[in-house]
């Protein structure tokens, strides 16, 4: 290979050999160089930033894309309501055996762990008895379920479970009624007459 080249560095052979392998003692490109160094100007600048606290910490940050993502939602939950529905549909599904079952399946993953298994209540309250404390019509447990009870540790499901699981979790807690489990909680709230199914 000729010693000449174009960017006035002379091809300079190292002296030792690996192999029958020589090197090359040339400089690094100016690009490279430049790359390098730019990481290292960037590394000091996000340590000073970040560690030092200058700049927004990763929960700071956190919480304004919560708030923003937050913000997103109440919009596109105004602009696409849920409809709820009627006191005779959800009767019906009362007398749906697909929806009971559907409604059963459901419950015993969403409400079990506050209700218990027979829905005698644990941390919330018993929902076999006639006595409710945010309404006991069915129209009005739906609203419930759909939309949680703030400051009560009841979330709610409305989007998390959608218009056919929430129908049937309805239908399955109106069909407990009077059930009477074991170790149900004492009763709770104003009492209601079951609507007719």
């Amino acid at each position: 290979m000729s010693g000449k080249r174009t960017d006035g560095y002379a091809d300079d052979l190292l002296e030792h050999d690996f192999d029958g392998i020589q090197e090359y003692d040339n400089p690094v490109p100016g690009w490279m160089a430049a790359l390098f160094y730019g990481t290292i100007l960037f590394a000091g600048i996000y340590v000073v930033w970040y560690a030092f606290n200058m700049g927004p910490s990763i929960q700071t940050e956190y919480l304004v894309e919560s708030k923003t993502l937050e913000k997103q939602w109440a919009e596109y939950y105004a602009k696409h309501p849920m409809v709820p529905p009627s006191a005779e549909e959800l009767a019906a599904a009362v007398r749906d055996p697909a929806a009971i079952a559907l409604g059963k399946k459901q419950f015993a993953t969403s409400c079990a762990p506050c209700h218990g298994e027979q829905a005698g209540g644990l941390i919330g309250p018993n929902l076999t008895d006639d006595r409710w404390l945010h309404g006991g019509k069915m129209t009005e447990i739906y609203g419930t379920v759909v939309n949680g009870v703030a400051g009560k540790g009841m979330p709610p499901w409305g989007r998390a479970l959608g218009p056919d699981k929430l129908k049937a979790v309805v239908a399955y807690i109106r069909s407990l009624q009077g059930s009477n489990p074991p170790n149900a909680k004492a009763p709770e709230g104003t009492q209601v007459t079951p609507e007719p199914i």
